[in-house]
């Protein structure tokens, strides 16, 4: 078996970084990796049901209306306690799916997926706002990048086993 040129580590900080970007796109990568390449550690766990096939189509669907729902008007923004805080929790289930998948534990995928979601939360609010205000450009354009991007680093993160 080839070995995966990723760290778990780093998959984890991917997976909360898209869930910064997005709450729901992180854990929905990580049900895919968690369906594509299978693991014993993964199903006998709490977090057997991330392997779901079930599951992994609710999250992507739920992924998928968020993209839509993030370009409307009047959406709260991510860095409000609420927001923030489902975003670090969709961080950390990411991080402990991939963290619990290679046999770590799951508390230090949770840790590293959760700090990555809040620190690119706040990063991704910002940069959209500086862009909106020194660059002139449309939030809902910003937002579609911002989309392009998480979805580039949830397919790099989950890439190879």
């Amino acid at each position: 078996m080839k070995k995966s040129i990723l760290s778990t580590f780093v998959r984890a900080i991917g997976l909360g970084i898209v869930s910064g970007m997005r709450s729901t796109m992180g854990p929905a990568f990580a049900s895919q990796y968690a369906n594509r390449y299978p693991s014993r550690q993964l199903k006998g766990s709490p977090l057997g049901f991330m392997q779901r096939d079930t599951v992994m189509r609710g999250l992507q669907t739920m992924a998928a209306g968020e993209m839509v729902v993030d370009k409307v008007p009047g959406v709260k923004d991510r860095i409000i306690p609420g927001a923030l805080a489902a975003r670090a929790a969709a961080g950390g289930l990411a991080g402990a799916t991939v963290y619990q998948s290679h046999g770590d534990k799951a508390w230090r995928g949770a840790l590293v997926g959760a700090v990555a979601a809040v620190a690119a939360s706040y990063a991704c609010f910002y940069l959209r706002k500086y862009a909106g205000k020194k660059y002139k450009v449309k939030d809902g354009f910003a937002g579609g990048v911002e989309d392009l991007l998480a979805v580039g680093i949830g397919a790099g993160s989950t890439a190879g086993k």
